[in-house]
């Protein structure tokens, strides 16, 4: 009987330092979005597009002058990618900031709205004229293949996420 309490109480405590410990890392995560802190996102970002990368010039079989192209591309594309990102994020910074003042300017909300969409939209137009000089070094077959493949990750691409219904849309 004592032997049965004791595995109880055991039990209970451990199960209440493991729900502790989650919720600790829970609230960890939360208070780095709250801040902005997006550097373990953007390395994830980093990490998963070098696999894509590899995982395109494996799937459309390139030769190594292919593949040298095709990284050139990439790698000027990122580096003109990293301003507009970062003013992306600085621009998201200050929207936080107006929309939680308390007196609230909506003209210089709506202004920095603009913006962002300005930002986005010159990284949209980058990104599709790196795809474009990618077409170029393609034959016709390894073309038709990419943009399949294009088709396959757009909605991703435009800033649609799966929500927590399983729907596409924004998720907030």
């Amino acid at each position: 009987m004592k032997n049965i309490l004791k595995i109880s109480i055991l039990s209970a405590l451990l199960i209440g330092l493991t729900v502790d410990v989650s919720a600790q890392q829970q609230n960890r995560k939360m208070q780095n979005r709250a801040n902005g802190d997006c550097q373990g996102q953007m390395m994830n970002r980093g990490d998963k597009q070098g696999q894509n990368q590899q995982r395109m010039m494996t799937q459309l079989n390139l030769t190594d002058e292919q593949r040298a192209k095709v990284e050139k591309i990439h790698l000027n594309g990122q580096k003109g990618m990293i301003p507009l990102r970062n003013n992306i994020q600085e621009k998201n910074a200050q929207l936080r900031t107006l929309r939680m003042s308390d007196d609230y300017d909506e003209a210089a909300v709506n202004a920095l709205i603009e913006e962002i969409g300005e930002l986005r939209t010159a990284m949209m137009a980058m990104r599709t004229g790196h795809q474009q000089q990618i077409r170029e070094i393609l034959t016709e077959e390894q073309r038709i293949k990419f943009d399949s493949m294009q088709q396959l990750r757009g909605p991703k691409q435009k800033g649609q996420r799966m929500n927590k219904n399983n729907r596409k849309g924004r998720s907030f």
